[in-house]
């Protein structure tokens, strides 16, 4: 057995050798790895099109769809975006502008702006359906219904609140539904139990900003095309895209499609 002397000098000498680093190659502890956090929930970004539609409970009169965008961050923040109320070429150009917050799976904001020269705004709220790729929602009017009596022009109500849809560029619900652009024609296949027909041509470009990109709208009935005006102005070599949203005598949306196209 070793006397307590020698021991304590062995310890000594073996303390020293770890003071300095020497006679040892062992590696700094590890430290641990943090477990990674839940994966983000926000849908993707970028250009959505779609349409508003005002609700016929609350204006059976003359419900009617619309022309609606948003330019969404690809993560949660503000984004902005428009609705359109211009039918006819007599009336003013009448926009509303959109402002919200995109968190995870949600959207909600405020739209505002003049409707033949009155005042209006509203709030609007909506989520991403991950299943159809889609976010829906509703909106209100706070002026609540309106008639509005601008003959010879146009004679109209403005609901106090509706129904919206949003869908990425391209998007074709069902598959089958592909509307077509020739010669300022826009084209597509009919659709069973169609009744009211959205069309409308944006330009991308103002839509990812902020101001109207719509640069023409019109409602139709049950038809399988149409016709942008020879006074409508498409500049040759710009991207535009062409919208077709369809409802049936209900009110539900039985199809809807856009077609990035180059006049």
């Amino acid at each position: 057995m070793r006397s307590i002397g020698s021991l304590f000098g062995a310890l000594g000498i073996l303390a020293a050798l770890v003071a300095c680093g020497s006679g040892s190659d062992a590696a700094a502890p590890t430290p641990p790895v943090p477990a990674p956090g839940p994966a983000s929930t926000s849908p993707p970004g970028g250009l959505y099109v779609g349409y508003y539609a005002e609700d016929l409970v609350n204006n059976p009169e003359d419900p009617t769809l619309g022309a609606f965008s948003l330019n969404l961050p690809g993560s949660n923040g503000s984004f902005v975006g428009s609705m359109f109320f211009t039918y006819v070429g007599c009336q003013t150009t009448n926009v509303g502008m959109v402002t919200g917050t995109k968190s995870d799976l949600a959207l909600s904001g405020m739209w505002s702006g003049t409707v033949d020269g009155l005042a209006q705004s509203g709030a609007y709220s909506g989520t991403y359906d991950a299943a159809s790729l889609v976010y829906q929602g509703t909106y209100t009017n706070s002026a609540g219904k309106q008639y509005r009596d601008l003959r010879p022009c146009i004679e109209y109500y403005i609901a106090a609140n509706g129904r919206w849809e949003m869908f990425p560029v391209e998007t074709r619900l069902p598959a089958s539904f592909s509307p077509t652009v020739g010669n300022r024609t826009i084209s597509w296949t009919a659709v069973t139990s169609a009744e009211q027909t959205l069309v409308y041509v944006l330009d991308p470009v103002v839509a990812q900003s902020s101001g109207n990109p719509v640069v023409w709208q019109s409602i139709f009935g049950p038809v399988t095309s149409a016709t942008v005006p020879g006074s409508v102005s498409l500049q040759a070599g710009k991207e535009y895209v062409a919208v077709v949203g369809i409802a049936n005598a209900a009110g539900a949306r039985v199809a809807f499609g856009s077609r990035r196209f180059t006049p």
